[in-house]
């Protein structure tokens, strides 16, 4: 299907009304694909890489799919269902419903941890049409019989492997066991590991089966860089990047909410107007971060990996990974938060010794070598020639937004070290790592993890 505007895809003028309100004119990929087959009824397994509009491909057919919920007394029962890993999907996706649904008179309801129970408990009794939910506070208002999912005729899952990461499969799939049947179901997934596919088996009667072409995330039009330099100097460095390079708004990523808060801490020292997203902020603070984000109160916001689904801003200047991810497939996702919405974005690495084999990861998934940025005062230069050894080969990529590679699932497991085999087989072995680790702490204990043993 060519689809160019909205009103080919056989939505409702109120829907389009609704879309072109919101400053919409012409549908992604995604949305081109998907929306028609869920307008028909049909199941759809869908793989879209994130910012490429999937929000609106599952919720703009979903309002013309569905029927108010009954208003009776007692225990709510939603027309509608929408899983999520976090709150602050689940957030975003209900503002969505209510932008796109305005005038529907459809009723949505955000439902997570972190927030009030009596609060969500008392929305509940307003009926709401369409819940978007996190798997355990879901589960806890059914088990407390505030909610009951057999009148859902319409179920998504949304960021399906990411669920997976996060261990929450198996309440996954007690919560399908609570619904008909003969429901309509849409999962979506940045990526396909086999246990999703094995899920979507499970769940799906006949998907359509849709993937989303990799260039909806526009890597050309991210400029991605890495910088050599030791952990101890990161703290150093980054404020000094913000200010020289007259970032406008900046989004940092570094692998623990520890992390997170010293990192903010530093900027707020170096009068750079900051927040952070982790797991021990409240949903309210979060919200609140993340609106002074989008608004321009809050220059810099430094966010874990968990805590930034949801993040969805369209002027990102900048993503830079204070350190990097030690799953490659994530990089994808936190370099696409920025270069959105016909706009260039940057993507910087800062990568110190122990991060090697998380770099030389990245760059075989994305089948190319990042180009190195010296211009600043803590460059290693012996980090560089150990690293700019023969090119990595590029992984022999599958379909767009699947990998064929293993991933690591363990919900427990929140730091790896790099791969022994990928260095072993790309450049000096693991024992020169280490040399090179010392080297880079003064000659002192590498803060590189303790090597597993075989």
């Amino acid at each position: 299907m060519n689809s160019s505007t909205f009103d080919t895809l056989q939505l409702h003028d109120r829907t389009l009304a609704a879309v072109e309100a919101a400053g919409y004119e012409v549908p992604t990929e995604i949305q081109r694909r998907t929306i028609p087959e869920i307008l028909a009824g049909r199941d759809v397994l869908a793989t879209a890489q994130t910012g490429t509009g999937k929000t609106a491909a599952f919720v703009l057919p979903m309002l013309q799919r569905i029927e108010r919920a009954a208003r009776t007394r007692g225990t709510a029962t939603p027309s509608a269902l929408i899983v999520t890993p976090t709150r602050e999907l689940a957030a975003q996706i209900v503002e969505s419903v209510r932008v796109y649904g305005k005038g529907s008179g459809l009723r949505p309801l955000a439902i997570y941890g972190g927030a009030s129970r009596n609060r969500q408990i008392t929305d509940l009794g307003s009926h709401p049409d369409i819940v978007v939910a996190t798997p355990g506070r879901l589960l806890d208002l059914i088990s407390d019989g505030y909610l009951n999912l057999q009148n859902v005729s319409y179920l998504v899952l949304d960021e399906a492997d990411r669920m997976l990461d996060m261990g929450f499969i198996p309440a996954v799939r007690t919560i399908i066991g609570m619904m008909p049947a003969n429901r309509q179901t849409a999962l979506f997934s940045a990526t396909m590991p086999s246990a999703i596919q094995s899920l979507a088996n499970e769940l799906l009667n006949k998907p359509v089966r849709i993937q989303a072409e990799a260039g909806e995330l526009k890597i050309d039009r991210i400029a991605q860089s890495v910088m050599y330099v030791d952990q101890t100097d990161k703290l150093e460095l980054l404020p000094r990047l913000i200010r020289e390079r007259q970032m406008f708004r900046v989004l940092v990523f570094t692998r623990t909410k520890h992390r997170a808060r010293k990192v903010e801490k530093i900027l707020a020292k170096q009068n750079l107007p900051s927040d952070s997203i982790h797991g021990d902020k409240s949903q309210a603070a979060r919200t609140r971060a993340l609106g002074n984000f989008k608004s321009g109160k809050v220059q810099v916001l430094v966010a874990t990996d968990v805590a930034s689904r949801g993040i969805d801003v369209d002027d990102i200047t900048h993503v830079i990974n204070f350190e990097l991810p030690n799953e490659s497939e994530t990089y994808v996702h936190r370099i696409g938060r920025t270069a959105r919405a016909g706009a260039e974005g940057h993507a910087i690495s800062l990568c110190d010794s122990t991060e090697m084999g998380y770099l030389r990861d990245i760059e075989r998934l994305m089948g190319m070598t990042l180009s190195v940025d010296r211009d600043h005062p803590y460059h290693q230069e012996r980090r560089e020639s150990y690293h700019r050894g023969p090119r990595p080969a590029p992984r022999k990529r599958s379909a767009p937004g699947s990998h064929s590679a293993p991933r690591n699932h363990s919900a427990q497991k929140k730091y790896s070290e790099p791969s022994r085999q990928s260095t072993r087989s790309t450049g000096p072995g693991w024992r020169e790592m280490e040399v090179l680790a010392a080297a880079g702490n003064g000659g002192g204990r590498s803060n590189r993890p303790h090597r597993r043993r075989r």
